[in-house]
């Protein structure tokens, strides 16, 4: 039984090797034992630089327990009087003027010149990037 697992080892080495130009087998070979050797070479550096790490640690400290008062560690309470969040509201199907007011900027305030100037500087713009 061990003997036919490596007879078909073999057989597909082979048909692999067969597979590559004659002249190029030399290579296959020489890459195969260098990629082998690269890996080989990057486990025994991380297993010797954790060998070294393990052996310069410091040992670890024991640290006490200090108590924080609970008044520092937690915000305090909020005050009653802050009104509470509004989730929700009834919507209107009408706004007065006295209900509008907080909200309404009048636009035209400093008259229309500003307004003006700002669109025909825009327009400028664009115009002057066309070809």
């Amino acid at each position: 039984m061990r003997g036919n697992k490596r007879d078909k080892i073999l057989n597909a080495t082979d048909r692999l090797m067969e597979t590559i130009p004659a002249d190029k087998h030399r290579m296959v070979v020489f890459v195969i034992i260098g990629v082998f050797v690269f890996f080989l070479a990057i486990i025994l550096w991380v297993s010797i630089r954790s060998c070294s790490t393990a052996n310069t640690e410091k040992p670890v400290e024991t640290k006490r327990a200090v108590q924080i008062p609970p008044d520092e560690l937690f915000l305090p309470e909020e005050p009653d009087f802050v009104p509470g969040v509004m989730l929700d509201r009834e919507q209107r199907t009408e706004w007065t003027e006295n209900d509008v007011m907080p909200w309404w900027e009048d636009p035209l305030k400093g008259g229309e010149d500003p307004w003006r100037n700002l669109i025909e500087k825009t327009v400028d713009e664009i115009l002057g990037g066309v070809p």
